[in-house]
């Protein structure tokens, strides 16, 4: 069964699964205070899966003050930073110790957010212990970046993305719509962040997670000015990617302050 979890190789088809992997990270994880009370918990399980800084699959598990292990969310650290010129943040409506911030991406400018490649929202995996740092607006931080795939196409090249049958809407290449920031004349109480992307894949690599020797996709994406690291269930993704072909398709985007 695909799901965010299985992006990074976890198996989690219900809701025992999902609570039992919950409970080993919070066990087996670095701890960290949250102010006010209750547990950040970073899991980080098995060696760095990538050459240089790269790192691996992780689980970030709440903790309250009572003990309890409430949530979970999974992750890919890259080793790799962006800067991020943060617009506006914001507490999850559903989960008060989750949140998410508004930003532009590799601003050219300090003082000019608007500089930067495209507007996106990022959803904070440190947000319980990251969110008192983020005080003024605009402001510029250095981030780590992750995209996790609920949906995902390949094709052998540009000519055959334009060319694929199908009544559906396909993106130019290369493009990024972040999901909070189009039809903003049209505004939702919430938004969650989500986005749309295409471009060219510059590496792929079939991954294990450590703990469940499940495979997964990394792929390095060539997107509108930057590139993306994206994970990707084999199961979503149906094929073998290789650098030069083009992948579209929808991600969770989520990442941590530096």
């Amino acid at each position: 069964m695909s799901s965010h979890f299985s992006c990074i190789g976890f198996t989690v088809d219900d809701m025992d699964a999902y609570r039992a992997l919950a409970k080993q990270a919070a066990a087996e994880g670095e701890r960290m205070p949250v102010p006010g009370g209750g547990t950040l918990v970073r899991w980080t399980p098995g060696p760095a899966l990538l050459p240089g800084k790269g790192q691996g699959p992780e689980i970030w598990a709440h903790v309250n003050p009572n003990g309890e292990v409430v949530e979970a969310t999974p992750y890919f650290s890259t080793g790799f930073s962006h800067r991020i010129a943060v617009t506006a943040i914001g507490d999850d409506p559903d989960e008060s110790a989750d949140g998410w911030i508004d930003a532009w991406l590799d601003p050219s400018e300090e003082d000019e957010p608007y500089s930067g490649v495209f507007p996106l929202r990022v959803g904070l995996v440190d947000y319980a212990i990251s969110r008192s740092r983020v005080t003024t607006f605009p402001s510029v931080h250095e981030i780590e970046l992750s995209a996790l795939a609920h949906e995902a196409d390949l094709f052998t090249d540009p000519d055959a993305y334009r060319s694929a049958p199908g009544d559906s809407y396909r993106m130019p290449l290369p493009s990024f719509v972040s999901t909070a920031h189009f039809g903003a004349d049209e505004p939702e109480e919430f938004h969650e962040s989500t986005a749309l992307a295409s471009g060219t894949i510059e590496d792929a690599r079939l991954l294990t997670n450590p703990v469940t020797e499940r495979p997964f996709w990394w792929i390095r994406l060539a997107t509108q000015g930057t590139s993306l690291h994206i994970c990707v269930d084999p199961e979503t993704l149906g094929g073998e990617a290789r650098a030069g072909q083009i992948l579209a398709g929808g991600f969770w985007m989520l990442g941590r302050l530096l």
